[in-house]
């Protein structure tokens, strides 16, 4: 299939909402919607509209009766969605790293980055330790600021402390790097008996997280991470391609680490605000 040039022009707010007005949608204040239009962003809000035309139809024409403020009110809901999850996904990523210290430094002491018997195997220490020496590098943090200028060897500080400068991705990297029996040990400390089920939780984990953070789409969402199976748990109920499959794996590992959670019924809860959007839309 031969590509084209793109060829659309620039669009004020208010052309977009004479747009918007030509295909059905129904915009009691034209103004106030321009307002908004230009404060968010016609793109971000572009998937909201197109989740309200009738694809099938000929000028994919708006669902008749839809207005510009349901279409806002969905807009609204993911982006509470996203807080509920962002804050969930946090007090996992604190427990998760906080474990890995504990596990790790427990057999190997406090600076295990040196001992090659912690890790899979020589690329996999290389790897970690790459990813150490950079973050303490970088870090900013008046713990690593104290250890630069009161310590001279070694060079990077305990675990304990170190733990404390890596982003979510970077301590799931530093797990999958360990060697089998420290994986093992983290993953049964949150109920999950399999390290390969844990590390695709986690993953999955990372990437929702990414997505909160940089203020993506949870809303009518495919995941394309999708948890494994937990047999022994039954877990997920919901499909893996949903947000109801991950945040029930979520749930599950803080309440094995005595967490007090109840993600899953907070997002349906947030759900049941917004009649505008349907609990299937939402991944329930």
């Amino acid at each position: 299939m031969a590509l084209i040039p793109y060829a659309k022009a620039h669009a004020t707010p208010a052309q977009r909402i004479a747009h918007l007005r030509s295909k059905g949608l129904l915009v009691p204040r034209p103004n106030v919607a321009a307002q908004k239009i230009e404060a968010i962003g016609y793109e971000r809000l572009r998937i909201y509209f197109h989740s309200r035309r009738q694809a099938s139809a000929p000028g994919k024409p708006f669902i008749s009766g839809t207005t510009y403020q349901d279409i806002i009110r969905l807009y609204e809901c993911d982006s509470e969605l996203r807080d509920l999850c962002f804050s969930a996904v946090g007090q996992f990523e604190v427990i998760f790293r906080n474990t890995l210290s504990e596990v790790v430094s427990r057999t190997y002491g406090s600076h295990p980055y040196y001992d090659h018997r912690a890790f899979k195997d020589a690329p996999s220490n290389i790897k970690s330790l790459a990813i150490f020496c950079q973050v303490f590098q970088k870090s900013k943090d008046h713990r690593a600021k104290h250890y630069r200028e009161t310590y001279s060897d070694p060079v990077l500080p305990p675990i304990w402390t170190m733990k404390e400068f890596l982003t979510f991705g970077g301590a799931s990297h530093i797990y999958q790097s360990l060697e089998g029996s420290l994986r093992t040990s983290i993953a049964t400390e949150f109920g999950v008996p399999k390290d390969t089920v844990f590390t695709n939780w986690v993953e999955c984990l990372v990437d929702l997280r990414n997505m909160c953070a940089h203020h993506d789409r949870i809303f009518n969402r495919s995941f394309q991470k999708q948890p494994k199976k937990l047999i022994s748990a039954a877990l997920p109920t919901a499909h893996p391609t949903k947000l109801k499959a991950i945040l029930e794996c979520l749930e599950y590992m803080l309440l094995k680490k005595g967490a007090r959670t109840q993600i899953t019924l907070e997002v349906q809860k947030a759900l049941s605000r917004y009649p505008q959007i349907s609990l299937g839309e939402a991944g329930y």
